[in-house]
């Protein structure tokens, strides 16, 4: 729109410097004489016209200008309002990929150590729980020996991805 308004201001000037060299050429053109009447045209006339329509050139020109300036500013502020949300766009988009591999990690290192869990023999019939999350992997169910307890805690610490083992397997009293 802004484009539209700076081109009809350089039309418009265009035009009225037109009107100044019609005018300029019409000053310097005698005025016919006719043979009843011969009336001297005044040469102030097309000289003042020339200079109005300098003036107005002058003045068009100026606006043009000035919109094309301000046309520059908003454009310059809209840009900075894009970059800015383009900015918050991208680090909403970056914390969501990082939750998403977090979860992605947990669950891939819960998977981890059940398969390690089911690989011991002295666990694989047990049923223990396991839970992964931030890297802390929380183990839960019950075992008939002390000792399996903490088979399974040394087991748990060696997947890679586990920084912490919370177990609470609980050691089942024989009857």
């Amino acid at each position: 729109m802004m484009r539209s308004l700076v081109i009809t201001a350089l039309f418009t000037a265009s035009i009225s410097l037109n009107g100044f060299a019609q005018a300029k050429m019409d000053a310097s053109k005698p005025a016919p004489a006719s043979p009843a009447k011969a009336t001297p045209t005044p040469a102030a006339a097309p000289a003042k016209a020339a200079v109005e329509a300098k003036q107005e050139a002058k003045d068009i020109k100026k606006e043009a200008k000035e919109t094309a300036k301000d046309i520059k500013k908003d454009a310059k502020a809209e840009a900075k309002e894009v970059k800015a949300e383009a900015k918050t766009a991208a680090k909403e988009v970056k914390s969501d990929a990082k939750a998403a591999v977090a979860s992605m990690d947990d669950a891939s290192v819960t998977k981890a150590v059940k398969e390690k869990l089911a690989s011991l023999p002295s666990l694989k019939d047990k049923n223990i729980d396991v839970m992964v999350s931030g890297g802390t992997a929380t183990l839960k169910g019950k075992v008939d020996k002390p000792g399996l307890k903490g088979v399974a805690t040394n087991a748990a610490k060696k997947i890679p991805g586990v920084k912490k083992v919370d177990n609470q397997i609980e050691v089942e009293k024989k009857k």
